[in-house]
């Protein structure tokens, strides 16, 4: 699954961006829309959709998305704590 949270702001607009804290308002699995998974989307029409139904091709597509995101993400969070990566996920890393 590919899960999305929306964050709202939560303190004055006015806050330097390092004092400002967000509130997470909403986590869902159908936002991201990502193209070479839409096959797998369940919907009153396909309510039997599943992983299976995305072709082989659209299924590495959607892998590269994924593992683009999560070296962003990770690079990120890394840059936000200044600890090694390994140390902010609990996952050692190959």
């Amino acid at each position: 699954l590919w899960w999305t949270a929306d964050f709202i702001l939560a303190s004055p607009v006015d806050l330097p961006s390092s004092e400002a804290q967000w509130i997470a308002s909403e986590f869902n699995c159908a936002c991201p829309e990502i193209d070479e998974c839409v096959a797998a989307y369940c919907t009153p029409e396909t309510p039997e959709a599943c992983y299976s139904d995305i072709t082989a091709e659209n299924r590495a597509a959607a892998k590269r998305l994924g593992d683009l995101m999560g070296e962003m993400a990770l690079d990120l969070m890394e840059t936000v704590s200044g600890a090694p990566t390994e140390t902010v996920s609990g996952v050692p890393l190959p």
